[in-house]
């Protein structure tokens, strides 16, 4: 194995949505294992439902409910296609991030490509009937709480995507680039 491969894959790596999908089902699944191990010890043990592991079982269900819940909220969506982070990846010097779920209170935004430079943010969203407006006004909203950024781009065509990042590689390292990374990740699921 190469040292990529024994790389772990972290939130905002391109692999890690399809990932982060497999691990919430899987902890649903042993959680829920462990929820009926816990009610059945306590019935063959006391003949009931009325007693101590009935009321662990009952709690235990809450953590298993939030990876299930995560899961379901992500099933529907894909990860990045492996042809168009090939090209994105040849365009040098920039923050990137990748398959992101952008929570805010009203909807849940995916973000296929987040490419950060010269505190400009770059979104690809590709296929959706997402408002541009309230993208860019929401992503902008919350980073600008912390950050300089001059401005928030939301692109749907992985051509003119290339285009607009093509352009803006010419231009310097912002000094917020690094913090906007951040946040992006703070913010998605």
């Amino acid at each position: 194995m190469d040292s990529q491969q024994k790389r772990k894959v972290e939130k905002g790596d391109y692999g890690y949505f399809e990932k982060n999908k497999r691990t919430q089902l899987m902890i649903s699944f042993v959680l829920l294992f462990f929820v009926a191990v816990v009610f059945y010890t306590g019935y063959v043990r006391y003949g009931n439902t009325k007693n101590i592991f009935t009321i662990m079982a009952v709690v235990s269900v809450i953590p298993m409910a939030k990876f299930l819940v995560s899961y379901i909220v992500l099933a529907p969506h894909k990860g990045l296609e492996k042809e168009i982070y090939r090209k994105v990846k040849e365009i040098d010097g920039f923050n990137l991030a990748y398959d992101l779920m952008i929570s805010s209170s009203e909807k849940i935004y995916e973000v296929k490509i987040t490419a950060i430079r010269d505190n400009a943010v770059y979104l690809y969203v590709p296929g959706h009937n997402y408002d541009k407006n309230d993208v860019e006004k929401y992503v902008r909203g919350f980073l600008e709480k912390e950050c300089k950024v001059s401005a928030v781009k939301m692109i749907s065509d992985i051509g003119q995507y290339q285009t607009e990042i093509k352009k803006a590689s010419k231009h310097e390292q912002g000094k917020y680039d690094e913090r906007i990374r951040e946040l992006m990740l703070i913010y998605s699921m």
